[in-house]
């Protein structure tokens, strides 16, 4: 039941309450009028009968703390908080005018570009709560609230007041499981310990479910929806886009290590999928999209499209056009081979080099050994996620300084190369890891906690 006992009540001396929004798991939420800037706002405040539970409200100081430093723009901002004379916390958030994502969903489809444009400002509000060491652990579509702003959709994500991280752990219990069964990734429903990757499953549910219209796992009773994110296979999307299904099961697979690792990742992942779509409707081919290829990687050539996704990604109605670029392509191809024969019958007769003309000239080794040498840019990165017992320490990669802790390194995979990867801080012994990842989602192994001098 909704309590409004509070209403016409002042908090803080300014913040007076007109009337209750809604109410959730870590209090009540009310529209609030601040008298000293006069606006609206919205006010959560602790309910008055939970004011005993002891861990109910560290769980509340907690969601204050975390959300009061947290700024991206699709993270819901926070203005101040504080306690109320008879001790109960509350703090004093913007007043949110829109819907949520589940009461959109309820609506009527959502398409394919909509549900990715929502998804990439998620996992952009995650990528600098999970930097910030804090991770959701309840995301759903009740948590994900959509506002228009002019012509523009300005996504938020709410409801910190479960998020997990290092400090966070002795609030729960061991094997204590939270979040909503339709969205909990197979480690949570399993109660295991949990970081930064099980709310990329939880987002690679919601995608699926605003592309394919329901969840990919739901079952009669919470417990058999659990089971089937361990142990059940993930049913294939049939009307996303073929870089979106791939992007999604990516974000749903079973074992976190295999799992896109940061929501960074996941994020420029969904930015390839709308410059996809983009380019299906343009009529272009989706060779303009920059994409990692692994053959640049292992040849030392310049990464190029590969035709096949002119014929994979071509839309439906656009067969003809795909034919003529093929058509042209070998148009091209066969361009190029005349002129090379041309270019032998004309120079292939001339008289060989004499002895000493072949000492002046450079051999192939040492005349262009950066046409032989791969860039190092044309190498994919594998994006690992460092962490460390210390906050702030300096991570080195090849004696490089990349970051400062908790944050992501960029180190090339392909380039057959082990990596030095150093961490460092004043007053404390380096810890150094050689690392030589084996693909662009392969995780960086746990790092050595830094000693003290």
């Amino acid at each position: 039941m909704v309590l409004s006992d509070d209403i016409g009540r002042t908090i803080g001396g300014r913040y007076r309450i007109t009337e209750v929004i809604g109410e959730g798991g870590m209090g009540v939420v009310y529209e609030a009028w601040d008298a000293q800037v006069e606006r609206k706002c919205a006010i959560k405040l602790v309910r008055s009968d939970s004011t005993g539970d002891r861990k109910f409200l560290s769980r509340f100081r907690r969601e204050l703390e975390i959300t009061s430093q947290l700024r991206h723009p699709s993270t819901i901002r926070v203005f101040e908080h504080g306690q109320t004379d008879d001790g109960r916390p509350y703090m004093v958030m913007e007043l949110l005018t829109g819907e949520s994502l589940a009461d959109r969903m309820e609506r009527g489809p959502i398409s394919e570009m909509e549900a990715l444009q929502i998804a990439r400002q998620v996992a952009e509000s995650l990528s600098e709560a999970h930097e910030h060491g804090v991770f959701h652990r309840d995301l759903k579509p009740d948590n994900i609230f959509i506002e228009t702003v002019g012509v523009s959709k300005v996504v938020k994500v709410l409801d910190f007041g479960i998020a997990g991280g290092v400090d966070a752990t002795r609030l729960t219990q061991a094997g204590e499981v939270f979040g909503t069964p339709q969205y909990m990734s197979p480690e949570q429903c399993n109660g295991l310990p949990l970081d930064h990757r099980t709310d990329i499953y939880s987002l690679g549910c919601i995608l699926y479910e605003m592309i394919e219209g329901r969840p990919p796992f739901s079952a009669e009773t919470p417990m058999a929806t659990m089971l089937k994110h361990v142990r059940a296979k993930v049913p294939a999307p049939r009307r996303a886009s073929t870089e979106a299904a791939r992007v999604i099961l990516m974000a749903l697979r079973k074992d976190r290590a295999k799992r896109i690792q940061t929501a960074g990742r996941f994020a420029e992942l969904i930015g390839h999928g709308i410059g996809h779509l983009r380019a299906l409707k343009d009529g272009r081919p989706f060779d303009s999209i920059k994409t990692p290829l692994v053959s640049s990687a292992t040849t030392g050539s310049t990464p190029v499209a590969t035709p096949p996704a002119l014929s994979v990604t071509a839309p439906a109605g656009l067969g003809s056009t795909a034919a003529d670029r093929r058509g042209l392509l070998i148009a091209v191809v066969l361009g190029l081979a005349a002129v090379v024969l041309v270019f032998l019958l004309v120079f292939g007769n001339t008289s060989s080099p004499t002895a000493d003309e072949r000492r002046e000239q450079p051999s192939p080794a040492t005349a262009a050994p950066e046409e032989s040498t791969p860039a190092p840019k044309s190498y994919p990165f594998n994006r690992a996620l460092v962490r460390t017992n210390v906050l702030g320490a300096q991570v080195l990669v090849d004696g490089t300084e990349q970051c400062v802790t908790p944050c992501e390194i960029k180190v090339p995979v392909g380039d057959d190369i082990t990596h030095e990867i150093r961490v460092k801080k004043d007053g404390y012994v380096d810890v150094v890891h050689n690392w030589r990842p084996k693909n662009v989602g392969d995780p960086l192994p746990p790092l050595p906690d830094l000693r003290k001098m």
